[in-house]
């Protein structure tokens, strides 16, 4: 990837996607003097003059006060979280275009054969040996609100001098240049997403961050993982500066990469399914969840899991590719079964033991065993089914019931008490990590911390689940009718009640609650990405506290995580608090007046009345 030339021509100042740039004016010649080259320092190629090829600097920048950018590559190093990859020099100002002369988005200016795609084909997709196809349009992978209106150009940010690079507004360096093979709107996101995109999109930042030093080099020489990338750099950015022409990029690109992994997957079935379709798929997941879906993601996660177990697991691929698929799968599976357990299949690949060691994960961090256990606590309620299942086959057979409820009663108490230990038990250092590059001792800090909020989340997760089971249980009561025999003996609930599984727990559930947002109220939730990761742990807090001071300390940081880190799932989620909160609060009032004796109810119940699949992640 060395030497990947920049484009000669100087773009304009101020550069929009859907304004392309001004074209050159015929007829002009270049100045005389010394013949210019394609070689030299970065400086003198931009500004198309003669380099003296002097090292480190070139005598001509220095002659002309200029800062020689020197010969490297900004592809050769994986960049730092505040790299200036585009330099901030002055240009030449250009003559504006007429807004007669401007052309929309769907129609930009000619650009190389990588954005072909913008034509989307739709001919049907077949069936795959996968179980995964896509759809014959694209438009059914995505929602109303994102199908494509036309719309008018519009200037997503013009930085000034007062804007801070912390307020709701996305801002990025202005371009200075392009990668030859790439349109310009390539080159904009593909710039967006190193500046920003790549350090507010990770739950840990380092030098060594596979959104930047993965991601890009593999980019810039597939076609298809470069939409996929385009199309995560401009939804995030749409979220972030409110812009629409950023936003209709961002379902483009989208659709181009789901006509690019539908022809990859009419090739598989003679061919392996390459390593950058399946880190394609990935950020399809990733998108949706910072889309804030709550539906698509599910149909892109299964499908991922599909295609790494046909893959023959991790150890197949790249060391690279599969270490940050791992982390993404591994995060988003077990953040799905927390709040979805029915809709994910049950994962078939080996997590542990394909690729040895794992590096600590820029998504999960120190969580990823709270994860594994809060999943396992998912599982808790199909004790319920089963037993439900039981007592009617053993009622048919008019056979005493009180054997198997002691079984069940104690299965259920073992099953508690196992996951409290372990929530006890659990330590960062419990398992081992490779530390990536450049990570700070301040940066480990900050993860520690995020994973002390997810254990306290961890146990109000528990009490939750045990609450909706004792309240959901059915009345086992014998109740008399004609022509019934009825088994007298199971009357005895299988089910303890909260007086009874309550104490099982260690830790109390408003104490988990305090302890949890006590931490986060002291945390600058805006000065770092590694709390980006807390949206669970104060959704959990949120719904499971009737105390108003809590609620407004959910809502405000779930609102700057909002602001600061550009994730729609966070609006989701606090969209779901409202309503939840409506609704218990109704209940209340109708208690207090004596107008019945209303359950008040689960942040489950208004998931599976609402239809979403929501995800946490």
């Amino acid at each position: 990837m060395n030497g990947l030339p920049l484009n000669g021509s100087t773009q304009s100042s101020s550069f929009t996607p859907g304004q392309p740039t001004a074209a050159p004016k015929k007829g002009r010649t270049r100045q005389s003097g010394t013949a210019w080259t394609r070689s030299g320092c970065i400086t003198c190629k931009k500004r198309r003059k003669a380099c003296d090829k002097t090292k480190p600097s070139c005598n001509n920048c220095l002659k002309q006060g200029r800062t020689c950018e020197g010969y490297g590559s900004i592809w050769v190093e994986p960049l730092g979280p505040s790299a200036q990859v585009f330099s901030q020099m002055e240009t030449s100002k250009r003559r504006r275009l007429s807004a007669s002369s401007q052309s929309q988005f769907p129609s930009p200016a000619p650009s190389p054969p990588s954005d072909a795609w913008l034509e989307p084909r739709l001919s049907p997709a077949p069936e795959t040996s996968l179980g995964w196809s896509v759809s014959s349009s694209p438009r059914e992978y995505i929602p109303s609100e994102a199908v494509i209106i036309p719309v008018q150009d519009v200037e997503e940010y013009r930085p000034g001098p007062e804007i801070d690079f912390h307020s709701s507004v996305a801002v990025i360096p202005q371009p200075q240049g392009y990668i030859s093979h790439l349109s310009t709107h390539e080159s904009h996101y593909l710039q967006y997403h190193m500046e920003q995109g790549s350090r507010l999109l990770a739950n840990l930042e380092s030098h060594d961050n596979p959104l930047r030093s993965m991601l890009i080099p593999r980019a810039m020489s597939s076609p298809l993982l470069m939409k996929a990338v385009c199309a995560v750099s401009a939804l995030h950015l749409a979220n972030r500066s409110q812009g629409s022409g950023a936003h209709t990029a961002a379902v483009k690109y989208y659709s181009g990469t789901l006509n690019g992994l539908r022809t990859a997957l009419e090739k598989c079935s003679t061919e392996v399914f390459p390593d950058d379709a399946m880190l394609a798929v990935g950020l399809l997941c990733k998108y949706e969840i910072v889309r804030g879906s709550v539906k698509q993601w599910v149909v892109h996660l299964n499908a991922l899991q599909r295609l790494i177990v046909s893959r023959g697991g991790f150890a197949s691929m790249d060391r690279d590719a599969a270490e940050f698929l791992r982390g993404l799968f591994v995060y988003a599976y077990h953040m799905a079964r927390i709040c979805n357990r029915n809709c994910i299949i049950p994962t078939d690949i080996s997590v542990d033991s394909d690729i040895g060691i794992p590096k600590l994960d820029i998504y999960i961090g120190y969580t990823e065993e709270i994860l594994k256990l809060c999943a396992r606590i998912a599982e808790l309620p199909s004790l319920q089914a089963d037993t439900l299942a039981l007592q009617l086959s053993v009622a048919s057979m008019f056979v005493s019931l009180r054997f198997y409820n002691k079984i069940i009663q104690s299965n259920l108490r073992i099953n508690i008490l196992s996951r409290n230990e372990s929530l006890l038990a659990w330590s960062h250092t419990s398992t081992p990590y490779i530390i990536p590059q450049g990570t700070s001792p301040a940066t480990l800090t900050r993860l520690q911390l995020v994973a002390e909020c997810f254990r306290d989340a961890g146990f109000v997760y528990l009490h939750s689940i045990m609450e909706r089971i004792s309240r959901n249980h059915p009345d086992t009561s014998p109740t008399a009718s004609s022509g019934t025999i009825v088994n007298t003996q199971m009357e005895e609930n299988p089910f303890p009640s909260a007086q009874d599984w309550a104490p099982l727990i260690s830790t109390p559930k408003n104490v988990a609650v305090y302890r949890c947002l006590g931490r986060i109220e002291t945390f600058p939730l805006g000065d770092h990405c590694e709390y980006s990761a807390l949206t669970f742990p104060l959704f959990i807090s949120g719904c499971e506290s009737d105390d108003v001071a809590d609620r407004e300390v959910v809502l405000r940081s779930l609102g700057k995580l909002q602001d600061n880190f550009g994730i729609g799932n966070v609006k989701r989620a606090k969209e779901l608090l409202g309503i939840l909160w409506a609704r218990q609060d109704a209940n209340f009032e109708a208690r207090f007046v004596g107008m019945g004796q209303q359950k008040n109810v689960h942040w489950l119940d208004i998931v599976e009345e609402l239809g979403w699949e929501l995800i946490l992640a």
